[in-house]
């Protein structure tokens, strides 16, 4: 339930924020997120592998729509494949393994402050 929740979280949150703040406030976002709603590593990696991934595949697309390539059909030649669907999710890529790295470093952050149990004897 905490992986929805921080999947919608950051696609939500992210999308708003991308008006106002510049790209990587999606890492500090993600990060944000980490560290308030706990979970563990590869939960958190994967949640915001997904929230960002999606985020930005959805609306690069989206872009790439709405202006019939133009940008797409430019910026292709600087790479080695012919297809712009495969910018598409390059960039979805690129976004996921941010916010993924954002998340769990945020709940890394979160383990600094934590106390370690001790182990009893009996456990």
């Amino acid at each position: 339930m905490k992986l929805i929740i921080r999947i919608f979280l950051i696609i939500i949150v992210a999308y708003f924020l991308s008006f106002y703040l510049p790209w990587w406030s999606l890492i500090v976002l993600t990060f944000i997120i980490g560290f308030l709603i706990p979970g563990h590593g590869l939960n958190l990696f994967i949640s915001g592998f997904l929230g960002g991934g999606l985020l930005w595949m959805a609306y690069s697309w989206y872009l790439d729509t709405k202006t019939q390539s133009i940008l797409t059909d430019k910026i292709i030649h600087l790479f080695p494949f012919e297809d712009g669907f495969l910018l598409i999710i390059l960039s979805g890529l690129i976004g996921g393994l941010s916010a993924g790295f954002g998340c769990l470093s945020g709940n890394s952050f979160r383990h600094l402050f934590m106390k370690k149990k001790t182990k009893s004897f009996y456990s």
